[in-house]
């Protein structure tokens, strides 16, 4: 608990123990959870606004460009920003209202990143199967290529996978697990997987006539 003095909190000049006690406020063990409730508060109001007037805003103003590209990766990462605007709050919250050790402060961190990860993983597979699923949508039926949609086919059910293995090793990087022999047996297995693919390549990089 932090001991706030009467003058640095701000009260007028008059304002003392005695004014407070006959308001039922001498006690100021309420002023950190009052501040950390209004921090979160403050959180939840901006990520209100952000969600249901900013993000519109943003939405109308890519209305001008030539493809709607930019409006999907938008939609992708709408509720991810919302819900970090949250988690920041009661970060700060935390952080800021109570007076916590080093090992409070610690835990606060770890929680806060291991939040921001998750929502990273969540945006960044909304992200690239916005863009995967829009080039296959418009860009795919122009190309001769069979490569081409294949291969992004192939991307498409691979990317999130992959998105969600890379965000799960940072997890484990952030809860002090050794994940170095880990990177390394996917290398060796990410390495074999492409000499296996590789010969069939050739056998697909033009349509059938």
């Amino acid at each position: 608990m932090i001991n706030y003095p009467m003058r640095t909190l701000g009260f007028p000049e008059g304002w003392g123990p005695e004014t407070l006690a006959r308001l039922g406020l001498e006690d100021s063990l309420w002023l950190d959870p009052a501040t950390a409730v209004t921090i979160v508060i403050i959180s939840l109001i901006v990520a209100f606004v952000f969600y249901k007037f900013i993000f519109p805003l943003i939405l109308r103003a890519t209305q001008w460009t030539p493809t709607d590209l930019d409006t999907r990766i938008l939609r992708a990462v709408r509720w991810p920003l919302t819900v970090g605007l949250v988690v920041l709050g009661g970060y700060l919250a935390a952080v800021i209202s109570f007076d916590l050790t080093e090992g409070q402060r610690e835990s606060a961190d770890k929680a806060g990143g291991l939040v921001g990860i998750v929502l990273g993983i969540l945006a960044g597979s909304a992200v690239v199967s916005s863009l995967l699923d829009w080039y296959l949508e418009n860009l795919a039926h122009r190309t001769q290529q069979v490569i081409d949609v294949r291969l992004f086919q192939l991307l498409r059910r691979m990317s999130v996978p992959l998105i969600y293995g890379v965000g799960g090793l940072m997890i484990m990087d952030l809860m002090d697990i050794t994940i170095s022999p880990l990177i390394a047996g996917l290398g060796l297995g990410g390495l074999a997987v492409a000499l296996a693919i590789n010969p069939h390549w050739p056998i697909c990089s033009r349509a059938p006539t």
